[in-house]
């Protein structure tokens, strides 16, 4: 089957888009295609898509490290050069993440960086001890914006004046239900912008 849009909504539920191919497991959501996102190859060419959209789906998916980088890495080869992937999924922080029994994976945005081939000759060239997972696995992704939903109360007390951005940055990574969703926005760079340099 060939997909009508070059856009991917992965897990799709019941948010579909109009202008995506929306693939979902449960065909009681009435996707385009009824596709396990967890079983790949999934059947598409390589450098098909120039947008993935993947709302809600990634922390359901991968119960092991491997399925999910295997994921990441169908992501990676359906999509052309330059293409966009918006990424939504809980704070890991935030009750919603532990509400619901079918999430398997805390995500954050820094664990997108670790795809960032810039990121990772970084990290290399300074004796860092993050993982290196793009060059480690020829993939490059590059996260150009990050968006946290903040939950009412702690918008409330920046608006008022009671606390200021750099407060608020600190709550938001030492306590819980600051904020409960997150939006990643990365591009994808092919052929790896640093793999030749590894190379040398």
């Amino acid at each position: 089957m060939v997909p009508e849009s070059r856009k991917l909504n992965i897990g799709c539920g019941f948010r579909k888009l109009n202008d995506h191919w929306n693939v979902d497991i449960e065909s009681k959501c009435n996707p385009d295609q009824v596709l396990d996102l967890e079983q790949t190859p999934w059947p598409y060419d390589d450098n098909f898509f120039n947008k993935i959209t993947a709302n809600n789906i990634l922390e359901h998916l991968g119960q092991t490290p491997k399925i999910f980088l295997n994921v990441i890495k169908e992501m990676y080869r359906v999509s052309e050069h330059k293409a966009e992937w918006i990424i939504t999924f809980p704070h890991h922080r935030c009750d919603t993440f532990f509400d619901d029994l079918t999430h398997v994976r805390p995500l954050t945005a820094k664990m997108f960086k670790l795809f960032d081939q810039q990121f990772n000759y970084n990290v290399i060239e300074n004796g860092l001890g993050e993982s290196t997972h793009g060059l480690n696995n020829s993939l490059d992704l590059e996260v150009f914006d990050v968006s946290y939903n903040i939950l009412p109360y702690w918008r409330e007390q920046v608006q008022n004046g009671w606390m200021g951005n750099q407060e608020l940055d600190k709550n938001l990574n030492t306590l819980s239900n600051v904020c409960d969703y997150v939006a990643v926005f990365v591009k994808v760079h092919k052929p790896g912008r640093f793999e030749k340099l590894m190379k040398k």
